[in-house]
């Protein structure tokens, strides 16, 4: 979004008073009223930041996690990713005695897992772990658009991997997922920054807190999508090559089905970027036909393959690909949400 500059003359009250007003669309915009506070940020280049209320510094602190009572499976490992997300630099493992093996192996993995986050200490008592992200290099939209691209890439190579039967796509479908996964994290560690400091929000590119919750839906969804794509990829090692005996009608029409679902979750995520209402409203009629082309193949596959577990693995493929086009249209509609934010063709403000 681009930054528009505005001029305005510094005026005197009093004997040494000076004072500069504020617009009033953006005054509008953050709902001040008189008597209310704003904050003063001094930047580096000599200018200043005005934002609405009360906003202090992050202060430097070091987040310690008592793993002597991190008894249960995965329950470290939650709380790592949970103090990562909502912004947490410094996190230190300690214990009484000595840290397990199991938990060592679980912190050891969530910072492979979580962008930027690595072990700086280490000794038999504790583990410190240190995000070492800049959270205002990583616009929201361009992560996204990233997550995005990878599912997309993940729904078409996963189909291949099953029609064609080869594993080896497969595989690297589960590798894809690592990467979707890692991104996913970082989106919902910059929304929830943004949401504790509006100097984070502006950097990244969220307009206002309306867009965080928005943003939260549409990551959610492009992560289900992407959990989807890698249970096909799942199924394709299961069925080890079954799908060479099935009709080539049958599974050319479950390749244009992904293709079709791909090419929609593509078109929902173009129209949100470009505010397109019209293309939206497209995406989210779409979805009703994808409905009605799985279920057709799921009727040719109930008729047509006689193994039953090729036909179970089949028929589970053709609803994951469609939960996919349902995933699309939360998209979608976030995105006509988003585009009646502000007065347009569609929808004009009047005073009642």
């Amino acid at each position: 979004m681009s930054q528009m500059m505005e001029a305005r003359k510094v005026q005197k009250v009093g004997y040494s008073t000076l004072i500069v007003s504020l617009p009033k669309d953006w005054v509008e915009q953050v709902s001040l009223k008189q008597g209310d506070i704003v904050t003063f940020r001094r930047e580096p280049d000599g200018g200043i930041t005005v934002y609405p209320g009360l906003t202090r510094e992050r202060e430097n602190l070091r987040y310690v996690i008592d793993a002597d009572i991190c008894d249960a499976p995965n329950l470290l490992t939650r709380i790592i990713t949970a103090n990562y997300l909502t912004g947490h630099d410094t996190i230190q493992i300690v214990a009484k005695k000595e840290l397990s093996q199991r938990h060592l192996e679980e912190v050891r993995a969530v910072s492979r897992r979580l962008t930027g986050l690595g072990i700086v200490e280490q000794s038999l008592k504790s583990v410190t772990l240190q995000s070492f992200v800049d959270p205002t290099k990583f616009p929201i939209y361009g992560l996204m658009r990233r997550l995005q691209i990878i599912l997309s890439s993940m729904l078409e190579t996963a189909v291949k991997a099953v029609v064609e039967a080869r594993p080896n796509l497969a595989d690297e479908v589960l590798h894809m997922e690592e990467e979707a996964d890692r991104i996913y994290w970082m989106i919902i560690r910059q929304l929830l920054l943004a949401v504790l400091d509006r100097r984070v929000a502006k950097e990244v590119g969220i307009d206002g807190p309306m867009h965080v919750v928005g943003n939260r839906v549409i990551a959610k969804s492009l992560e289900q999508m992407g959990d989807l794509a890698s249970h096909i990829a799942q199924e394709a090692l299961r069925l080890k090559g079954d799908a060479k005996s099935v009709d080539p009608k049958l599974t050319k029409g479950i390749l244009d089905y992904s293709d079709k679902v791909r090419l929609l979750i593509e078109d929902s995520f173009n129209a949100l970027m470009k505010g397109d209402l019209k293309k939206s409203n497209d995406c989210i009629e779409r979805v009703a036909s994808c409905e009605a082309l799985e279920r057709s193949l799921t009727a040719d596959i109930m008729r047509s393959v006689k193994l039953v577990n090729l036909a179970v693995g089949l028929r589970s493929i053709v609803w994951d690909v469609g939960q996919m086009a349902k995933y699309s249209e939360a998209i979608a509609e976030v995105a006509i949400n988003r585009h009646l934010e502000a007065p347009s063709a569609f929808c004009a403000w009047e005073k009642a």
